[in-house]
């Protein structure tokens, strides 16, 4: 099963992609000037690779608290902790130390056995940090010195006592593609296989095909809906229609009904809860739900009557919504589109692509006059336009191997499905939040001052004179992004400001969404995927059947217990993302292990203390120079203007410098490429 790929951006519409990995600041994130965090902060456990972590908090609004790397008390990776919250009385800043450990956050592990004296030890490398757990003989279950295995801690390392473990899974030679992809679904523990409960509950719902007009479902089977998704996917669980009314246009936007099939209490639900999202790799999808209902009952396949939610909403000639309505409902797909195809027929005007969709194209256009109206207004009011290049994995379908990584396209097509699904969550949130019923929402808090004060220090630094207002809005980043468009440093820029902003929750508070420079937002179209779309399309029902809460106290307990589940599927997206994250990396060290010894042209992309980024032309990739291997000068690096300049020479290295290296060295279990540098 594979969908639509996932977008990592912190503040982004649909699911947070492009989110980089967490960086430490210079001295912690909580700053001099900054809201002071409670005395006690829970919450799960962050180790960065250079030893020091954070205490992610969970509540909207309050900053994350870092935590150095003497003060973790023997937390690990994952675990949730209480952190007591101090001011630094060097630098008045704050961090935390760990005091206590609720729970621990896993109990699998990966780690390679040693001899240590007599005993036979496994050492577990992870986030800069090194742990040994005791695996005694009769825990060994077959595997030998040297070897990398999967280890279930049976008892966890304190202070003065050794941790203790027993191997549960032995991995073949390390390096190859199933052995590192194994790796990383048991480093993270995802879920591979649904328990035979779940699977006979789907196959069930698959056998009766339960689609009906019952609960007041409107027949929508004569509007020409379609469906656009990327060329692979296989779960489609939004379809669109839009028709001109005066001078505006009436949009539907129907999502797959998976609350219709998803009863709360059932095995499905409770392994679909445990999930929380799907979790998409280059070559293959760990899905939320099974196949019976994912790529079937719950997919919008073309020619065939489905169970949807429709959000239907009508727009003036401008592109501004006027009035919304949510129903449950039936349509019939008349197509399933591609965002390639849809792009060639409505704006390359290919006549071959546009023949078989004649009878479509009159719909389609008006749908994509209409997103491209929404967009202006949307990017009108402020929101922000992270559009950041992401690579795409060409998987060969003959034997799985990698037969190119390149920049993802962006097209009008991705824009009209990307305006069109905003527009129904936007209206879903304020349909919700008008009928004051409890409920669950995307919400994305403003930056942090200090780190707002950090961006602009860099703009400075980079040559960029731009003046701040006290409290910058979302339109004035955007207006920055808009002044350093086509600089040699906007990736920096675009990275920088992104790790300036705060992680996108959700939360069953309705506090707004600062990058769409939205007042009210929620995740709606994407059930199939999403746990928390799931909880908003129940909420619709409750509505939709008057079963909504209303005396104070139900609503009381229903918001406390939504409270708890959007922390639980808050949780589990970082998780996802982290696996995604890794599962690309480790698809780009394999894809750049053949082509070791090759020279190639590339440009220098990002600088470090340690060394400096090259992207190269190509293959959409990046590899490291090291520093200490820059013979021909002592390089001293810039952090200010972000560059490297050799003390003797005066030689350069900065953002934009155009390079030629060897692929030196490819390090699968580090994920990481190496390159030497040729001139």
């Amino acid at each position: 099963m594979r969908k639509k790929q996932r977008r990592r951006a912190r503040s982004g519409p649909h699911s947070p992609k492009n989110q980089p990995r967490s960086k430490a600041p210079e001295k912690g994130p909580g700053k001099k000037g900054a809201e002071p965090p409670p005395q006690y902060l829970e919450g799960i456990l962050k180790i960065h690779r250079d030893g020091f972590g954070f205490v992610l908090a969970e509540q909207p609004g309050v900053n994350d608290v870092f935590i150095p790397g003497r003060r973790m008390m023997g937390a690990m990776n994952g675990d949730r902790v209480i952190a007591t919250v101090r001011v630094n009385p060097r630098d008045g800043r704050f961090e935390g130390a760990i005091t206590e450990i609720k729970s621990r956050g896993t109990s699998w592990v990966i780690g390679r056995l040693q001899k240590s004296g007599y005993q036979t030890v496994a050492v577990v490398s992870e986030k800069g940090r090194s742990t040994e757990f005791l695996v005694p003989s009769k825990k060994l279950g077959g595997a030998e010195i040297g070897q990398s295995v999967g280890l279930n801690i049976v008892q966890y390392p304190e202070e003065g006592r050794q941790g203790i473990a027993e191997v549960v899974q032995i991995f073949a030679e390390r390096g190859t593609p199933k052995t590192e992809t194994d790796i990383v679904i048991l480093k993270h523990q995802l879920p591979r296989e649904f328990p035979d409960e779940v699977l006979r509950e789907a196959d069930d719902w698959q056998r009766r095909r339960d689609i009906s007009l019952g609960q007041g479902r409107r027949d929508l089977r004569d509007l020409p809906f379609v469906t656009i998704d990327g060329e692979t996917a296989k779960d489609f669980d939004d379809a669109i229609c839009v028709k001109p009314e005066g001078d505006g246009y009436r949009l539907w936007v129907s999502i797959a009904d998976v609350s219709h099939y998803v009863v709360p209490g059932s095995a499905l639900d409770r392994e679909a809860f445990k999930r929380g999202t799907s979790v998409y790799f280059p070559d293959q999808c760990i899905p939320m739900l099974p196949e019976a209902l994912s790529n079937d009952l719950c997919s919008l396949r073309p020619k065939e009557d489905r169970l949807t939610f429709t959000c239907e909403m009508l727009y003036d000639a401008q592109g501004m919504p006027k009035s919304a309505d949510v129903y449950k409902s039936v349509i019939h797909s008349k197509a399933r589109l591609t965002y390639k195809q849809v792009a060639r027929a409505l704006v390359d005007l290919v006549p071959e692509v546009r023949e078989p969709l004649t009878p479509l194209l009159p719909m389609l256009t008006d749908a994509l006059e209409l997103s491209r109206k929404i967009r202006r207004q949307r990017f009108g009011r402020g929101s922000i336009d992270f559009d950041m290049p992401e690579p795409e994995i060409q998987i060969s379908f003959e034997d799985g191997s990698i037969e190119n990584i390149i920049k993802a396209e962006r097209n009008e097509a991705h824009f009209l499905i990307e305006e069109l699904m905003i527009a129904a969550n936007e209206a879903v949130a304020r349909f919700i939040t008008a009928r004051r019923v409890p409920g669950v929402y995307r919400v994305h808090g403003e930056p942090d001052p200090e780190k707002v004060k950090n961006f602009q220090i860099l703009l400075h630094n980079l040559g960029f004179n731009i003046s701040f207002p006290p409290k910058p809005k979302p339109g004035f980043f955007n207006k920055v992004l808009h002044q350093v468009a086509d600089h040699a440093e906007q990736r920096l820029i675009q990275h920088i400001l992104l790790r300036s902003m705060k992680q996108a929750v959700y939360s069953h508070e309705n506090l707004g969404h600062f990058g769409l420079a939205s007042t009210c937002y929620t995740h709606f179209t994407s059930p199939i995927r999403r746990y928390p779309d799931l909880m908003v399309h129940r909420v619709l029902q409750d509505i939709l059947l008057r079963e909504a809460p209303r005396s104070e106290e139900a609503k009381e307990a229903r918001t406390l217990e939504l409270a708890n589940m959007a922390g639980h599927c808050s949780r589990r997206e970082r998780v996802a993302m982290e696996a995604e994250w890794e599962a690309v990396d480790l698809q780009k060290a394999l894809f750049m292990q053949r082509h070791v010894g090759e020279t190639l042209r590339g440009v220098v992309s990002r600088i470090a203390k340690f060394g400096f980024f090259v992207e190269l032309f190509d293959f959409f990739v990046e590899g490291l120079v090291l520093l200490e291997d820059l013979e021909d000068d002592y390089y001293l690096f810039d952090e200010k203007k972000h560059r490297l300049r050799g003390r003797k020479g005066g030689k350069v290295f900065k953002i934009g410098t155009e390079v030629t290296v060897k692929v030196a060295k490819v390090d699968i279990e580090a994920r990481q490429v190496l390159f030497s540098l040729e001139s």
